[in-house]
């Protein structure tokens, strides 16, 4: 009976432990793949308890953030009036 509780107990952590798992992507993986970051977000919103802080759902979302960065800093900066201060 013990042998059979403790094969109860080890046999599912058995098949959990070797179950296959989602493969951890960097932020430079997203920030090349725009669709499949977009569609990481979507799902992590959908799901925000059990994967909403999963590695690929923050690095999905840093990656997000530094596109959006990166737009937002890529406009033309006016010239610097330290090089003719009396100029305007």
């Amino acid at each position: 009976m013990r042998t059979l509780l403790i094969f109860a107990i080890l046999a599912p952590l058995a098949v959990w432990a070797c179950s296959p798992r989602e493969a951890i992507r960097d932020k430079v993986y997203y920030a090349v793949h725009p669709e499949e970051r977009s569609a990481e977000i979507g799902s992590c919103g959908k799901n925000t308890g059990a994967i909403g802080s999963s590695p690929n759902c923050l690095n999905a979302k840093a990656s997000a953030a530094d596109a959006e960065s990166a737009r937002f800093w890529a406009i033309k900066r006016p010239k610097s009036r330290l090089t003719s201060p009396g100029a305007l």
